[in-house]
């Protein structure tokens, strides 16, 4: 009996250090060097979802572009569309969390950084009624 109690035992202590090792933190950073979010970056791809006036997610997965970030290392930047003009800000990068508070107007957005790295940017923003992911490739440093 003392011998089935002992398995048991140790089979539960390997299944638990086995669970334990095999999953990743959620919390993992994405971020090799936060200094690589200076230059210009362009949209590439958008991926989410919206509340419509029904009520209903609306989703989308989709090659997307005409929007523009630069970040300075003065952390300054700007925004802008194509033929728009420009929406300038304050940045901030903690962690993965990336804060921009604009200065001509009130409001901030806060994104969290899913990816950065030289020459990949992903970032997501998420409200009440829509989620948003947006992949940015680096096209100026």
């Amino acid at each position: 009996m003392k011998t089935l109690r002992f398995l048991g035992m140790t089979l539960l202590m390997v299944m638990l250090a086995v669970n334990f090792t095999a999953c990743s933190d959620d919390d993992e950073e994405s971020i090799s060097n936060p200094n690589d979010i200076i230059g210009k970056w362009e949209l590439t791809w958008t991926k989410g979802w919206e509340l419509n006036d029904d009520g209903h997610k609306e989703y989308w997965d989709e090659a997307d572009s005409g929007l523009y970030f630069v970040f300075k290392d003065d952390g300054t930047g700007y925004h802008y569309e194509d033929y728009g003009s420009n929406a300038y800000f304050n940045w901030k990068l903690e962690g993965n969390q990336l804060s921009v508070t604009y200065t001509q107007f009130e409001g901030a957005d806060i994104y969290k950084v899913e990816e950065l790295n030289s020459s990949t940017l992903k970032i997501t923003s998420t409200d009440d009624d829509e989620v948003d992911t947006s992949t940015y490739k680096k096209i100026a440093g």
